[in-house]
């Protein structure tokens, strides 16, 4: 009775947006906070599992798939049984796994239990964005996603000195243990704050796409098992067997969302020139930003000698930048638009990328520490617009399968990501491994030749935000 008179008082509240997006933020940092914690220690699981590194890059991986590969689904379970229930049960789901997570003894049973992780996120992911674009105005937009972006600032702020801390003091299976309790604040807030609109009897409910939802996941499991086992293999027949099924997966996948009443993902809304350009822009840029957050942590420790706690420290850099960008950034999208502030940040980012080109283990740390400020300011500067700009593209009746197209996006190019620039690092560090030098040199030319590729990224996303045209406010 206590819980039912709080939570109606809560929603009456004049300030219940904020607290709403208070409630968004915290499952969002807790998503984040896991991600910033495991890639600090992936060097250490690497030989405690002892596997490579395109292998252990899988930890990330299979929780950004299976995140990635449910959006669709609880997306359309939000409208049959409402968001609240599924935003709930996020975070049981994802306390539960990050505990399996902690005892896990093999790379395998702990991919396995990152997938339980990846889809209790899944369950947050489909709603946040909606949430917000919901409740909040347009013209005040920019700065309620801009408060969102820098939650996730302030988790990779802290998750890479609090996961090289944990690592150093009570070993690598205290970095899942972390966000349990997290998980626990998440889901009371949740209870006493969200709630769903009485729907509108008018609008017909939509039915469950499960064929393409189950096509989604097969093939983007084999476009990463492609990227990360057949790409730079020796033998071109690994390859071609785990690229056709990619393929035809893919092809099924477009071929049925055609045709469904009720898609997984709404093709339909890529018709329009600034949604299809804003993220096709987001794909360029977090491809590039996923290859900083995935491997920064290997070089640091593997060509600069750091410890896993210096480790963390040194990462801080990038996401206090990112922090930075988002928030000037927000605000400054409602102003002038967004398709003025995302070139700015993927010009910005590429500066970054250029001094990561040229950066050796003689040169210490301070170009590093120096190019990751810069990516992250860049990032951030790009971010927030970029994804007002795709939020605001969208109709009004159909702003929770934008929001859900948008983190499908992030996670799928962040899972990318992961797997090209550990696929291209390894297949690069093979071409040095017979020159004369020290063995963090040689890590360091592969090192470069990811970023070169970095780069490019950057300049395409800045290319496509300045075709695809104004949305809405920006």
């Amino acid at each position: 009775m206590l819980l039912a008179t709080a939570r109606a008082q809560v929603r009456t509240r004049p300030d219940y947006r904020w607290l709403l997006l208070g409630t968004v933020c915290l499952g969002t940092f807790m998503g984040a906070l896991d991600g910033s914690i495991v890639n600090v220690t992936l060097p250490l699981l690497s030989n405690v599992f002892a596997v490579d590194i395109p292998t252990i890059g899988w930890i990330p991986i299979a929780y950004q798939l299976a995140t990635t590969s449910t959006l669709g689904t609880f997306g359309r379970l939000t409208d049959i049984f409402g968001r609240r229930p599924i935003y709930l049960t996020g975070f049981v789901v994802f306390a539960v796994s990050s505990a399996l997570c902690g005892v896990a003894d093999t790379a395998l049973t702990l991919i396995a239990f990152r997938v339980a992780q990846g889809i209790g996120a899944g369950m947050l992911v489909a709603n946040s964005m909606a949430l917000i674009t919901s409740v909040f105005p347009s013209n005040q937009r920019g700065a309620a996603i801009g408060f969102l972006e820098t939650s996730v600032s302030l988790a990779f702020t802290l998750g890479p000195t609090i996961g090289g801390v944990l690592q150093t003091v009570f070993g690598w299976r205290s970095i899942f243990y972390v966000t349990v309790p997290i998980a626990l604040v998440g889901l009371f807030l949740a209870f006493l704050i969200v709630s769903d609109a009485p729907r509108d009897p008018l609008v017909p409910r939509r039915s469950l796409d499960l064929p393409g939802a189950a096509l989604l996941g097969i093939g983007l499991t084999t476009i990463m098992l492609t990227v990360t086992r057949g790409i730079g293999s020796d033998s071109s027949e690994s390859f071609r067997w785990l690229a056709i099924p990619a393929i035809i997966a893919t092809v099924l996948f477009i071929a049925v969302e055609i045709r469904t009443k009720d898609p997984t993902i709404d093709l339909t809304l890529f018709r329009g020139r600034v949604f299809a350009g804003a993220n096709a822009a987001k794909v360029f840029s977090y491809a590039a930003m996923s290859s900083v957050t995935f491997l920064m942590p290997f070089y640091l420790q593997r060509s600069l000698a750091f410890s896993p706690t210096l480790t963390g420290l040194a990462m801080t850099s990038f996401p206090i930048a990112l922090a930075i960008g988002s928030m000037t950034g927000g605000p400054l999208s409602d102003r002038f638009g967004s398709h003025v502030l995302a070139p700015i940040g993927m010009i910005v980012a590429s500066g970054g990328g250029v001094i990561l080109t040229r950066v050796t283990p003689a040169d210490g740390y301070l170009p590093v520490g120096a190019a990751l400020f810069l990516i992250g300011l860049g990032m951030g500067l790009f971010i927030v617009p970029n994804d007002s700009a795709i939020m605001g593209a969208a109709p009004k009746d159909k702003l929770g399968v934008a929001s859900g197209i948008l983190a499908t996006t992030r996670n799928l190019v962040l899972s990318s990501g992961i797997a090209l620039s550990g696929t291209v690092l390894a297949t690069r560090s093979l071409t040095y491994v017979s020159l004369p030098i020290p063995e963090s040199l040689r890590f360091a030319l592969a090192f470069h030749d990811v970023y070169a590729i970095t780069i490019g990224f950057c300049i395409v996303a800045m290319v496509l935000s300045f075709l695809r045209g104004k949305a809405g406010h920006g």
